[in-house]
This record gives C-alpha cells, structure tokens and sequence, in this order.
C-alpha cells in the first residue's frame, strides 16, 4: 500500500482519508487537504492499486465487456480504516473524501460495511449499477451521513449523477445532502466551508 499522511495538530480528534480521482496518485489530493485547512484533524492519502492506462492510477481496472477489478481498493480502505482503529480513533471519527472515481469507490465501499463512520463526502462522482447498489445496501452502516457535491458546470460526470445518488441514499434511508456548487469537474473552493461544517460538526 502506498500512502502519504500529515496532521494538522500532535493530536489529531478526527480524520479524512483522502481519495484521488482517476489517473490521480498519492500526491493528488493533499493540496486540498492543506487548503481546507480543518483543525486537530489527520490526513491519509492513499494511491490507488492498479496502474491506470494512461498516467497515474485507478480504483476500477477493466471494463464493461471483461468485468471490472476493484477488490485491492475495497482492501485499502477497510485495511486503513482498521488500523486508524487501532491506533484509538472511533469510527465516527473517521471521515471518506472522494473526487470524481474517488467519490464513486467512497459510495460502493461504505454501503457494503458493517458499520457507520463519520461520513462520506463523495465530490463529482457517480453509482455505475444503481440496482446492485440498493440490492448490496447493509443495513448496518446507515447511520453514516453523505454530503453529495457537485459543480453545476461539469460536463466530465454531469451533475445529474449526484442527484440520482441523492435520491438512491434517500431511498435507502441515509441522512443524506447534496449541494450543487458553481464549479466543472473539481473540488470547489466555495465547497471548503460545506465540508468543514459537516466535519466539524460530528
């Protein structure tokens, strides 16, 4: 497993692991960590198993036609959540960040968890099977709450596909949240106080 950390205090009351996008790496997303700037908080960046096509890497390898590999990326996260347990955080201390694929494998892992964390904030992502999503639904992690958002100008995941997520986390019985953000297909700045808030605020 290949992963970067840093905190924002020698004791650290929460964490976000940090989930990159496609043909991202373990470097991607801690410029938005050092921007969010959120106190007393640790971060994890991890880089995702299989090498992408192109540069960088992916959470999902393969395709439609042979299938899709994606069981390495479920190990990572379940992997660094129990050692973040182990290292005496609580689970509703522990927070999923995920951009575009990487808001797509926060959704399809925590649905299938035997327990809740302290939230998934899935950024320009979609659910790809929307039918095995409500069929794979655990009951047993419901009480993790979802902020959804979006840039209201991304054509890469039309933002539509948060708002069909919305209503699958609806239906499924989640305290769920989306907000639509003046943006295309990145981490808005204007969406800093709408993640801290919903941090901060567990």
């Amino acid at each position: 497993m290949i992963l970067n950390t840093f905190s924002t205090s020698e004791s650290p009351q929460k964490v976000v692991i940090a989930i990159h996008g496609w043909t991202g790496d373990v470097s991607s997303m801690e410029p938005v960590a050092r921007f969010l700037r959120l106190p007393d908080t640790k971060w994890v960046f991890p880089q995702a198993p299989y090498k992408s096509d192109k540069s960088g890497y992916t959470w999902f390898d393969g395709n439609d036609e042979t299938g899709w590999k994606y069981k390495d990326s479920f190990k990572i996260i379940s992997s660094l959540i129990q050692d973040l347990i182990d290292q005496g955080f609580k689970y509703n201390e522990i927070f999923l960040l995920g951009f575009s694929q990487g808001a797509c494998l926060t959704m399809e892992w925590i649905i299938r968890q035997p327990f809740s964390i302290g939230g998934i904030i899935p950024i320009a992502g979609f659910i790809k099977y929307k039918d095995r999503f409500k069929i794979d639904a655990n009951l047993e992690n419901k009480e993790t709450p979802v902020l959804l958002i979006h840039g209201d100008r991304d054509k890469v995941i039309f933002p539509e596909e948060s708002e069909k997520a919305l209503k699958l986390f609806d239906e499924l019985g989640y305290s769920v949240n989306f907000n639509l953000v003046s943006a295309g297909h990145k981490i808005p700045l204007k969406a800093k106080n709408l993640i801290t808030d919903f941090i901060m605020a567990i």
